[in-house]
């Protein structure tokens, strides 16, 4: 055991038992079987090739490396989470790739070769080029000429070409792939890939443009201009006003009106053969005019849109709610939608529109008759704006009420008897000052006194009706 290194610690147990003994080469105790050492194997397991290796030494090398460990030793193949001293990141590097003089924190390997890479790119600067005399004359056959020494194939090379005048940058390398040597000069007639800053601005103030930002060099992004024509911010791109198209989108919008724009004299001729004479100069195709019918002697603002479309005096009109003929504002409930409407339909014949409503579940609450339409439509149509600006959106939707849901609202904050109430407000407050023909005044003080009835059918219990969290109507 002494020859082969070994210093025994205990006395002799046999041939295959452990015997303590002292490696002197590493001043390890170790336990070897005589008859391993006598074969030359086993001496010392802490210096084999395979060595276990010691949870303390592992640390103490990690730490050289620049990683403190944050848990036990794993091994040495396994991953250890450490944490690197200089920037802080933590890895998981093993203690074999350590060993093997690999770095333990990727960001700072990355970032020494990204070094180590611009150290070497600067000493190949550094270091004058044999070959600059031949690039230049080289370049000489794309109207280049050099501005600074030839900096290599892949490097950008200040030039100026003759052509133009305008100072590039470009690689010698993409010359010989065949690429362009200006990037302002356009390769075919009518087309160019870069547009300088000046004849870009200039571009944008020919089209009534004044720029408000720097060009960006970008001819597909927007740029912040202001319109010289009608003073509106806009952001057109220089790409769009090489294409031709419009620079303000408002002075566009105008100038197409202006083109779409009926001549007067033909609006003029429209609206008489259509009964109607104006009152007031043309304006546009969607604007209300006043106009006077030849038949009736009514005012009314029909569009010309609406008269081309086949539209006339309402007065006159043989479809639709009759204006002239006897009519009522009905007010209505559906228990089930907890909802309310005020609307006017005939009295019978032609838009009786109760009738309708009831086969859908709705109930007549009470009604209020009127000699013409016109009253009608009034004292609705002063309702509805004073529930509109009170806050009051329709109740119901299209999909469950098709026809007239715009004038539903919810029972619980209009019950029906404050909507009866604002009926009955508005028809005195309107009596007398619906004048459609001249001469003859519609709505009446007297008229609205003797009309004004009871409840044709019952309300809803009080319960019901009691107007909890109800928005001011008066």
């Amino acid at each position: 055991m002494r020859a082969a290194g070994l210093e025994p610690l205990e006395p002799y147990p046999g041939a295959m038992n452990h015997w303590s003994c002292r490696h002197e080469a590493c001043g390890q105790e170790v336990k070897a079987r005589y008859s391993n050492v006598k074969r030359g194997v086993g001496i010392c397991r802490w210096c084999a090739p395979n060595a276990p290796v010691d949870p303390e030494q592992a640390a103490d090398l990690m730490r050289a490396s620049g990683m403190e460990p944050l848990v036990p030793y794993p091994g040495t193949d396994s991953p250890w989470q450490c944490r690197c001293t200089a920037c802080g990141t933590i890895g998981t590097p093993t203690h074999g790739s350590i060993k093997r003089g690999q770095g333990g924190c990727q960001p700072c390997g990355r970032k020494q070769a990204g070094q180590g890479i611009s150290r070497a790119k600067a000493r190949r600067r550094a270091q004058p080029r044999a070959d600059g005399d031949q690039a230049s004359k080289e370049i000489q056959k794309f109207d280049l000429e050099p501005l600074a020494p030839y900096p290599g194939p892949s490097e950008l090379w200040r030039c100026r070409h003759t052509s133009c005048g305008r100072d590039v940058e470009i690689r010698v390398h993409n010359l010989r792939r065949g690429l362009r040597a200006c990037p302002y000069c356009p390769p075919t007639p009518g087309g160019r890939r870069r547009w300088p800053a000046d004849e870009a601005e200039a571009m944008m103030k020919a089209a009534d443009l004044e720029p408000l930002e720097p060009y960006s060099g970008r001819r597909h992004q927007a740029w912040h201009c202001r319109c010289t024509g009608c003073g509106r911010e806009t952001s057109p791109s220089l790409n769009g006003i090489l294409n031709g198209q419009g620079g303000c989108r408002h002075c566009a919008d105008m100038r197409a009106a202006e083109t779409r724009r009926v001549d007067p004299e033909v609006a003029v001729a429209d609206m008489r053969a259509a009964g109607l004479e104006p009152l007031e100069p043309y304006t546009t195709s969607m604007t209300p005019w006043q106009c006077r019918c030849t038949t009736c002697g009514s005012k009314v603002s029909p569009t010309l849109m609406k008269i081309r479309n086949g539209g006339g005096c309402r007065f006159c009109a043989s479809h639709g709610f009759d204006l002239t003929a006897p009519a009522r504002v009905y007010l209505m409930q559906h228990p089930l939608h907890n909802a309310v409407k005020v609307g006017i339909g005939g009295t019978a014949g032609r838009n009786e529109r109760v009738a309708q409503h009831r086969r859908s579940g709705w109930e007549l609450v009470q009604h209020w008759p009127f000699a013409t339409g016109v009253e009608a439509h009034a004292v609705e149509q002063a309702v509805l704006r004073h529930l509109r600006e009170a806050g009051h959106a329709p109740h119901l939707s299209r999909d469950i009420m098709p026809n007239g849901w715009t004038e539903t609202f919810n029972a619980a904050l209009v019950t029906p008897t404050t909507l009866a109430a604002l009926v009955e407000t508005y028809i005195a407050d309107l009596a007398g000052t619906v004048t459609p023909v001249p001469g003859r005044t519609i709505l009446r003080p007297e008229r609205w006194r003797s009309r004004s009835g009871p409840s044709s059918s019952k309300l809803r219990p009080e319960s019901e009706n009691d107007g909890r969290d109800q928005l001011a109507l008066f």
